[in-house]
């Protein structure tokens, strides 16, 4: 991992395009040969394909996000698991991408080379490439959004598991999760401090419903002018998100932690919780430096359109396979 199509075109100039296929929202990048994003688009992630398949619906966003110009390479970052083979394997929240042959199939499209990996790994290359831990050699991400992502950078590589395939930290055991998750287990630190989990307790703190996606930034403007309810919630979520982060940073040491994702905008809301927590380790931990993203939703396509960049390639009998 990443995997990828070779590319066989010899040609190094035109349009790299990068993707984010979130459990909402998919995004989409157009770089140009500077490395300068030069086109942007969003849209709803379907649920499933009554018609067409998944790789039909990324080509047409692709065809609208640079109508006419050279698609010379692809990246794509998925919520995982992304399986060594360059398959999504996420039935849970990417139902209609999983088991689907997206990489070869916009390669034939497209004739240009076609890179995948994990949502976190783009958005951690991203972050260390024009983001909050620009230069860092150590670098340890956490995406806070539909799940929760992450990725260990060593030397401006991913940390993988010998399987091949990227972390899977947002499924390690917290007190706090307040129901079992779907990846079987009893109390999981995604199910606790996802923005998701955020969003159902701001909900229940105002009364309104857990689906109205205005919830959170309502509740932090509450917090912001003291009341009391508000920011006793975002207190709570800050320790559930320093529960996990302790345990990653005793396991990793990074140097830098970039919090990412939408629940990491409101991160002076909670900072103070998270930080008292991890002070309370002492040596148990690394004090790692810790940052909000300063990349917006489209950290992920951006970091994935770096990720068709050499340095990030498999070695080419993996890559044939």
């Amino acid at each position: 991992m990443p995997v990828s199509v070779p590319d066989r075109t010899g040609s190094a100039a035109g349009v790299r395009v990068g993707m984010d296929i979130g459990g909402t929202g998919t995004r989409f990048v157009a770089m140009d040969a500077e490395q300068k994003v030069f086109a942007r688009l969003a849209v709803p992630t379907p649920g499933e394909f009554t018609s067409g398949s998944a790789a039909d619906f990324l080509a047409g966003q692709i065809s609208l996000l640079a109508p006419g110009r050279p698609i010379t390479a692809i990246g794509i970052g998925a919520s995982g698991p992304v399986d060594p083979e360059g398959i999504i394997r996420n039935p849970d929240t990417l139902p209609g991408f999983t088991g689907e042959p997206v990489v070869s199939a916009l390669a034939s499209r497209f004739g240009a080379p076609v890179t995948i990996d994990n949502d976190a790994v783009c958005a951690a290359v991203a972050e260390q490439r024009v983001g909050a831990a620009a230069g860092s050699t150590s670098l340890l991400h956490i995406t806070l959004g539909t799940g929760i992502g992450s990725c260990l950078l060593l030397a401006g590589r991913p940390l993988r598991g010998a399987d091949g395939m990227h972390l899977e930290a947002g499924h390690i055991t917290v007190r706090q999760a307040p129901e079992p998750c779907y990846c079987g287990r009893e109390a999981c630190w995604e199910m606790a401090a996802s923005r998701q989990a955020l969003q159902r307790a701001a909900a229940s703190a105002l009364g309104r419903d857990s689906r109205d996606r205005n919830v959170v930034a309502d509740l932090a403007e509450r917090a912001t002018r003291g009341d009391a309810v508000a920011t006793r919630v975002f207190r709570e979520y800050g320790l559930a998100v320093a529960e996990g982060l302790g345990t990653l940073l005793a396991a990793y040491r990074p140097h830098t932690v970039v919090l990412g994702g939408s629940a990491a905008e409101h991160l002076d809301l909670y900072r103070e919780e998270l930080e008292t927590y991890l002070r309370r380790l002492g040596p148990w931990i690394h004090h790692a430096e810790l940052a909000a993203t300063q990349l917006d939703d489209f950290g992920g396509a951006i970091g994935a359109a770096y990720l068709t960049m050499a340095g990030f390639q498999m070695p080419a009998t993996a890559r044939d396979r």
